[in-house]
């Protein structure tokens, strides 16, 4: 008989907004009911073979275009050795910094269940990967369809410019065809932890023409990442090269966290700096230039309560952005978390709807 592990969280989640919304459709404030489910399913007579499938489903109270569905995960996996084979839809987070995430490449944004774009849509994919203790980890993906960004509907509270002419999405679909590859490869170097991959495909990155019409090109992308602990002190970074998007460009990202280190808690300071060169022909990002610091809190009781609080100033767009986090365990299965986002900029600013609002959202969660 198969043997099944569930696991998952249930919940409500609202978004609340200091004003009123900048277009007629949209109410002022927004909720829904999200449901992040799990299942592994192996077999003892298929021994190394899992199964996973982990669906995410959005039902907004007053929002038809934030109702859907996706799956993160929902794969095949068997493992024989120093050999690993999956098949399905995949998750991927190649990214070690907190303020940006540059070297992710391989998953869409999912733009409609997170305003800080970290949520991400799963990837159909085909990949194989080699295990080695003396050479470390190399693993090869084949793509063979692609998932444009979806576009925010007519009373999507966090639309904060005009309407795309693109229809919403609601499910899996739209996919278009392709033959995306990566190459990654991750490893140990003396003591740091270090990746490096290549990739040739279509941009996750959308380039809009002044329609509103999304476009996406056929780039090639080298990232790298780094990670080294020095006692309380970790270094990290992570860096791209583009081409095939526009002039080629780079963007980094470096920095450090320290951790101060106590039977009750932990208390970390977090810093890192961004710089992101590319020009006007390639797809416009307000984050290009300049430093992100934070403080991170844990405390060690029976809610694992953690808080953090980052703001990260672009020199470039003078746009400062505040972010504050705070998550608590309550009981067995219940977890309350709350985030605060805030931005500043200049009266004249291009971004002045963005900083128009300011918003807290809510997570009440039930997980088992």
């Amino acid at each position: 008989m198969p043997v099944v592990e569930t696991s998952g969280s249930i919940g409500p989640e609202v978004w609340l907004f200091n004003r009123p919304p900048a277009f007629q459709a949209q109410h002022q404030h927004a909720a829904a009911l999200v449901l992040n489910l799990g299942w592994v399913v192996t077999h003892p007579m298929y021994p190394g073979v899992t199964g996973r499938l982990t669906p995410y489903v959005r039902l907004d109270v007053s929002d038809p275009d934030m109702r859907y569905f996706d799956f993160r995960e929902a794969t095949v996996r068997a493992e024989r050795g120093d050999n690993l084979w999956q098949a399905g839809m995949e998750t991927l987070d190649w990214s070690v910094m907190e303020s940006r995430h540059p070297v992710n490449i391989i998953n869409q944004i999912d733009t409609r269940a997170d305003i800080d774009l970290e949520a991400k849509l799963g990837q159909p994919m085909l990949s194989y990967t080699r295990f080695s203790a003396a050479y470390g980890r190399l693993a090869v993906y084949w793509m063979p369809w692609f998932r444009p960004r979806p576009q925010l509907g007519l009373r999507s509270r966090q639309r904060m410019g005009p309407l795309a002419p693109e229809a919403p999405s609601h499910g899996l679909a739209p996919w278009q065809q392709t033959n995306d590859i990566a190459v990654r490869w991750s490893g140990t170097i003396a003591d740091a932890d270090v990746g490096a991959y290549y990739f040739d495909g279509l941009s996750r990155e959308p380039t809009i023409a002044p329609d509103l019409t999304t476009a996406y090109q056929r780039i090639r992308q080298l990232g790298l990442t780094g990670v080294l602990p020095a006692g309380s002190m970790l270094w990290k970074g992570e860096a791209i090269f583009r081409w095939g998007q526009g002039a080629p460009f780079g963007a980094y990202i470096v920095g450090a966290e320290y951790t101060f280190a106590r039977p009750d808690g932990d208390l970390s300071l977090l810093f890192e700096y961004l710089r992101d060169h590319r020009d006007a022909s390639a797809p416009f990002t307000p984050f290009t230039h300049g430093p992100f610091a934070g403080v991170r809190i844990r405390l060690n009781e029976s809610g694992d309560a953690e808080l953090q609080y980052g703001v990260l100033h672009d020199r470039a767009t003078r746009i400062l952005m505040h972010k504050l986090e705070f998550s608590r365990r309550f009981g067995k299965s219940a977890r309350l978390r709350l985030v605060a986002r805030k931005a500043s900029c200049d009266g004249d600013s291009v971004f002045e709807a963005l900083c128009r609002d300011s918003m807290l959202q809510v997570n009440l969660t039930h997980n088992f």
